[in-house]
């Protein structure tokens, strides 16, 4: 039994020795800690922001006369397409209007025509009458001259046949200026032409009066609101439907300013909804503002849907990620294996031959979401610590890497 007793001594001291060895042995290789290796891949840099659907150009449509609407054309919702016909309003006296200027026209060519045919006709035998009648007045002063050198007849009748002459020449002065102005160039022409010009302005007048009793779609779009009805009164300028016209998509995004530098126009995007988070979209950069928010710190950047999908909205929400850099096979690491990565020296905790750990400056490249490009400082088979498992781990200390995983 002494011998019993002495034994199990021994062995509870040779347990508590062993154990005191183990810890004393742990201690002196360090703590066992998750490394990453860096590795080569390509690395894309994005600008990701929450942003908005923007909304084409809404449109008020309104009357440009006043009256009584007959008809509306068009409801809240509806596609329209330019030039339909959306309002009509009562155009009965525009239309009588119309047919008035349209006889106007019609009596103004007819007084034209009239001179150029039936005028023009009886003024030129006008002309040759008088023409005739002063030749025979003249051939009888002839004759009359030589009587009173002769002494056949008295000098009252040579007086009398030379009136006969002045005023045969008078009728065809009288009948020439007729003819002229019933020609082509003469004055009354050019008051009867004048005539049928003022009329044809007065029909298109009356024709665009009467256009303006209907309201229609300047553009292709959509119907938003429609606050009229058949039978209402309504005034000039008074709007009577909103159309949201087609145009190209836009979205409005409004990413920190200090993104400003890597945005450029025409880079390309990814979009999503949030009412469609699984049904992404393209986008491109089409316009950066030229100012900042000073208030919120932010650029308004908006970008073109070349093909937006048929659930967009106006002003609904959706995710922007622009693509701002791309470097292919470039080593990198875990956003978590850096440290003060967003300082100006960074650096990264490696784990060097002897298993201890040291700090290394590093040199960053682009910053992904899911890895950051190492430009230099570290090499591609050099273990580093991630800073969720180097909290409990100082520079220098000795560690026991485990599980070492590639940066993925």
């Amino acid at each position: 039994m002494i011998w019993l007793r002495r034994g199990l001594k021994v062995l509870a001291l040779l347990a508590v020795l062993c154990a005191v060895a183990w810890f004393a042995a742990q201690r002196a290789l360090g703590p066992k800690v998750e490394v990453v290796l860096p590795a080569r891949r390509e690395v894309v840099q994005t600008v990701v922001s929450s942003g908005r659907v923007l909304s084409p150009a809404e449109v008020s449509l309104g009357s440009q006369l006043g009256g009584l609407v007959r008809a509306v054309r068009a409801r809240e919702g509806e596609r329209v397409t330019e030039g339909q016909v959306l309002v009509e309003l009562d155009d009965r006296e525009l239309s009588t209007q119309v047919e008035q200027a349209r006889a106007g026209v019609l009596v103004a060519s007819t007084r034209v025509g009239q001179l150029r045919t039936v005028s023009a006709r009886v003024a030129g035998e006008s002309v040759r009458q008088a023409q005739a009648n002063l030749r025979a007045a003249e051939t009888t002063w002839e004759r009359q001259r030589m009587l009173f050198r002769s002494g056949a007849i008295a000098a009252t009748e040579l007086e009398s046949a030379q009136r006969a002459v002045d005023v045969a020449r008078s009728q065809l002065q009288s009948a020439q200026i007729a003819s002229a102005g019933s020609s082509a160039g003469g004055g009354d022409a050019r008051v009867a032409v004048a005539g049928r010009v003022q009329a044809e302005a007065a029909l298109r007048v009356a024709e665009a009066r009467l256009a303006q009793a209907r309201v229609v779609a300047p553009a292709a779009g959509v119907i938003m609101t429609r606050s009229v009805e058949p039978g209402d009164v309504v005034t000039p300028g008074r709007a009577l439907l909103v159309l949201l016209r087609d145009g190209d998509t836009e979205l409005s995004m409004t990413p920190d300013e200090r993104n400003l530098a890597d945005l450029r126009m025409g880079q390309r995007a990814v979009a999503s909804a949030e009412a469609f988070p699984d049904r992404p979209f393209p986008a491109e950069v089409s316009y950066i503002a030229p100012t900042i928010d000073a208030l919120r710190g932010t650029v308004e950047v908006k970008l073109r849907v070349p093909t937006p999908p048929p659930f967009l909205r106006p002003s609904m929400t959706v995710s922007v990620e622009v693509e701002v850099a791309r470097h292919p096979n470039v080593l990198s690491l875990p956003p978590d294996a850096v440290r003060d990565a967003a300082t100006p020296s960074p650096w990264v905790m490696v784990v060097g031959n002897d298993d201890r750990t040291a700090r290394r400056p590093v040199t960053l490249g682009l910053r992904g979401e899911r890895v950051v490009e190492v430009a230099s400082g570290l090499g591609e088979r050099e273990r580093v610590v991630p800073s969720s498992v180097g909290a409990t781990v100082r520079v220098g200390q000795r560690v026991r890497p485990r599980s070492v995983e590639a940066a993925r």
